[in-house]
């Protein structure tokens, strides 16, 4: 299937450089050791599933970019043997993906040390994606996949798998607008402009380079805070009880933690200097779910000052009612008509790249709950699932959002098994390893003050 990018896909291909690839990750970790062969196998039948992933990219001078699929090839999993358990349990380096020859995905299965000399199977799995194929959620199905094919080679067994329909690729662009449905929507599109005038007119924090800041920009640098499915819950109630909701809570205290190390205190004095979050906005509709593995994604950006941030309260009900502005009239698509718009201006969607070496101060996406299918029996109980692959279960997932040259930090939110992780990716050429600690430790107090307060609120 040969088919031209969207705008959206030809922004995330633009908008990569060589030290900052426009490329995301999933780490999967396994109670037990998996068998190579099977994680193989499944892999490679997990992408015949999904063409775009199985695709390169061709991009002539003259022409528009395209997919190209892979004529015949399987796709193997990359096993990592480490030499120690520290060496384990860190995260490898992994080169980027090559657009030109593809595949846009690879599954690189990492196992510990021998053990008497015999070698130890995978007991973790890290994805990696290249955003011009998919969003993080097309990554969470094609993952869904390789884990139902996994069990079913252990198991021997039938694949119990969605159904599935390629043909909806040729929609992806679309969004669920016809000609009708576009006209309708342009009045209310109107209430964007006022988001469009800020993001030109305010001028989004940096980050100050650290000292102690080494590195490589893509190297997978991370810190993450767990929640468990206790506290989840917790912080769940009292954010209904307030009339909010977690992810509302969650971006709060990440523009606390960020306005601490970001703003200089100059500008509480009402400057145009903002802490800027760009959030990923899903777009699917019921109809997509069988399509397979694309980008069904928008982005929204937040901006807020420093004396915006300092209001706590007032940071809480700003979010929730501007969240609730976008869903109401549709803003999501915002983004989407001015990335259509730009393609067919002066200098196209590279222009619009070109434009802004700074897009946002960091990004935070929410990936939900995943992997829900995991136990039917248990889910139907009211009871934690968690994916069980035969002998070995599935126990954590964390996702690391890709790094944007200028945004050097990127949080994404995963919800398995009850509990609920926050998972910090940083640039460590511009963060050191403490200062990155030091943001995580500030959102989790954010967090923490916030329970504390919904939960006086709803006394009161």
């Amino acid at each position: 299937m040969q088919s031209l990018l969207t705008p959206f896909e030809t922004y995330m291909l633009l908008d990569e450089t060589p030290s900052h690839p426009m490329e995301f990750f999933y780490r999967l970790r396994f109670d037990g050791p998996l068998d190579p062969g099977s994680v193989n196998d499944a892999a490679a039948r997990a992408v015949a599933r999904h063409p775009l992933l199985g695709s390169r990219i061709e991009w002539g001078r003259a022409a528009r970019p395209r997919f190209l699929p892979l004529e015949q090839r399987r796709i193997a999993a990359e096993i990592i043997q480490t030499a120690t358990v520290a060496e384990c349990e860190s995260l490898p380096r992994i080169p980027p993906l090559d657009l030109s020859a593809g595949p846009l995905v690879r599954i690189v299965a990492v196992a510990g040390p021998q053990i008497d000399g015999n070698p130890s199977g995978p007991r973790e799995i890290i994805a990696q994606f290249h955003h011009v194929a998919c969003d993080g959620l097309g990554a969470l199905a094609f993952l869904a996949d390789l884990l139902e094919l996994i069990a079913s080679n252990l198991l021997d067994r039938a694949p119990d798998l969605e159904p599935i329909d390629p043909s909806r690729l040729a929609r992806r662009g679309r969004y669920g607008l016809d000609a009708w449905k576009l006209l309708r929507s342009l009045p209310a599109q109107a209430r964007g402009l006022e988001g469009v005038w800020k993001f030109i007119r305010h001028r989004p924090g940096r980050f100050p380079p650290d000292l102690g800041a080494t590195g490589v920009a893509r190297e997978l640098a991370a810190v993450s805070s767990a929640y468990s499915n206790v506290e989840a819950a917790a912080l769940r109630r009292a954010a209904a009880a307030a009339g909010l909701s977690l992810n509302e809570i969650a971006t709060a205290a990440l523009f606390t933690a960020l306005a601490a190390e970001v703003l200089s205190p100059a500008s509480a004095g009402g400057t145009a200097e903002v802490i800027r979050l760009s959030i990923p906005m899903n777009l699917r509709q019921a109809a997509d779910r069988r399509m397979p593995a694309a980008n069904v994604v928008s982005m929204i950006f937040l901006d807020r000052t420093a004396a915006q941030i300092a209001d706590r309260e007032g940071l809480l009900r700003s979010i929730h009612e501007e969240m609730q502005l976008i869903k109401d009239n549709g803003l999501g698509m915002t983004f989407i008509h001015t990335l259509a718009a730009a393609r067919c201006g002066p200098g196209g969607i590279a222009a619009l790249v070109r434009s802004r070496s700074t897009a946002a101060t960091a990004l935070f996406t929410n990936l939900g709950r995943i992997f829900r299918r995991a136990d039917r029996r248990l889910a139907r109980e009211g009871r934690t699932a968690t994916v069980s692959l035969g002998p070995v279960r599935l126990v954590a997932v964390d996702g690391f959002a890709p790094l944007r040259r200028g945004t050097p930090l990127a949080m994404a939110a995963i919800e398995y098994g009850g509990s609920l992780g926050f998972t910090i990716r940083f640039d460590p050429t511009v963060i050191s390893g403490e200062r990155a600690r030091r943001i995580r430790d500030g959102f989790d107090a954010a967090m923490r003050r916030s329970l504390v307060g919904l939960r006086a609120e709803a006394v009161v």
